[in-house]
Parts: C-alpha cells; structure tokens; sequence
C-alpha cells in the first residue's frame, strides 16, 4: 500500500541534485546515497556511463541542505522524492544505490510502482540484504559515537577527503546515527515483486554481504548477479568493472 501523504511539502527538485541534468542525455542514473553520506559521495564517478548521464541524489541533512531535517523512515522519504524527482523520470533511468542506498531504491521504486508512475529501467543494488530480512552492514545503532566518527573517518579517507574537521564531527556523527537507526528500522513484509529488472552487486573482500545473501533478491524479480573484486566501499571510485557493468546491463524499456 502506498503510504498516507505526510502534509510535509517537498524542496524543489533542483535541490535533490548536485546539478541540473542535460536536456540532451539519452538516460539517467539517479545515485542514492551511503549512510552517513550525501550526493559527494559520487565525486569520484564519471559524469556519464554508457548513455547514463550521472546524477548523484542529495538527500536532506547534509551537505548543502544540512539546515534541513533528516528523513526517519522510508516512507516519507521515498513519496518527497517520487514527486521531487518527477520532472526527471521523463526518459529512461536507473538507480545505484550501495546498502542503505539500495534500501532508498527500492523503497522508491515501490513508490513509483504503487502509483503508477515511469518506472525505473533497471535497479541497480550493491551490498544488500533483502529489505525483508532487516539491515545488516558495516554500522550499528549500539555503537558508540567514537566508533560511528572511526568508521565515518575511514569512509571519508576512502574518498580522499582526509579527516573530518573536529567542529563537523558531531554533525557528522548525527546524521550516521540518523541513518543506521532508519535502516534498522525498516524491515517491509517481503518478497515485493517489482517490474524493473534489478543487477545485484556483490564484493568479493565484504564481509557482510555475500552471494548467497545476494540471491535472496530473487524473489523480489528478475535479477543478474555480480560479484565484482574489491572491499564494500570500493564502490566509491566507480571501478571499471563497476561502470562496465552498469553500461551493459542497462537496456531501456521499449516505449
């Protein structure tokens, strides 16, 4: 069932994206954002793979909308950005998300299908569990601040960002919690069916998530595997195994 409005009235589009997209792309690869992380995250990817124009997702809390309240459930989240993102959906897409990321595909992806809205042309979902299993990654809601900023730092190092300046480590650390909680709070009844073929990416140095845990997405429509080399955040560099799969395994659907 599609969640009951919220009466909380969406920012305007343009500020869910780090940059307006081309008029002239082919198709577009809307990234959704690791816990902790916002839409810089995908500073190290190329502005295009394949004919997917690259647009990063910027999700309120952070960033250049850290005046903002960070979302708590995905529900929420997922009915402000179907209607945020609308005017982009109007030619063929995709979505990448990596664990909670991919969480924030799916959920918006059952949005769009509830509604009946364009629906994405492929899923793109790395390094997760299925929704109806409950989360489970690198983050957990018992962990202590000290140790949320050490697994933070560590993400920041891995995107060349150095450490994170001691005035903005509380922030920080404030909006990893508010999303390791959201994700260990959300566990939907399963399997949902979806409509859009979905590649699930797995990575061979995780010691979370492994093929097994993959091929649980099964049950939730037509899946390709992938196991690519690499830990669970080398993902934030955009290998070219990465960008190789999403260019071939991208076909849009026929109009």
């Amino acid at each position: 069932m599609i969640a009951p409005a919220t009466g909380r009235k969406p920012p305007p589009a343009g500020r869910w994206l780090l940059r307006e997209p081309s008029h002239e792309s082919e198709a577009r690869l809307f990234c959704l954002p690791f816990a902790g992380t916002g839409a810089a995250s995908f500073r190290g990817w190329p502005g295009r793979i394949g004919p997917l124009e690259v647009c990063p997702v910027q999700l309120p809390g952070r960033e250049n909308r850290i005046r903002e309240d960070g979302y708590r459930d995905f529900d929420t989240f997922a009915a402000d950005a179907s209607r945020a993102l609308a005017p982009y959906l109007d030619r063929p897409y995709a979505l990448f998300g990596h664990c909670m990321g991919a969480l924030l595909c799916y959920a918006l992806t059952v949005r769009i299908q509830e509604e009946g809205g364009r629906l994405p042309d492929r899923l793109y979902l790395s390094s997760c569990l299925v929704p109806s299993r409950g989360f489970f990654g690198m983050f957990h809601p018992s962990m202590s601040d000290e140790r949320l900023g050490r697994e933070l730092g560590r993400v920041v190092r891995r995107l060349g960002g150095g450490e994170i300046l001691p005035d903005l480590l509380p922030l920080a650390i404030r909006v990893l919690r508010g999303d390791v909680d959201m994700c260990y709070g959300y566990r939907p009844p399963g399997p949902y069916p979806l409509k859009s073929p979905i590649s699930a990416i797995g990575w061979r140095d995780d010691p979370d998530v492994g093929p097994r845990d993959l091929r649980e997405w099964d049950a939730y429509g037509q899946v390709t595997h992938h196991t690519l080399d690499g830990d669970a955040l080398a993902y934030l560099t955009a290998p070219t195994a990465l960008t190789d799969l999403i260019a071939e395994d991208f076909a849009p659907a026929a109009p």
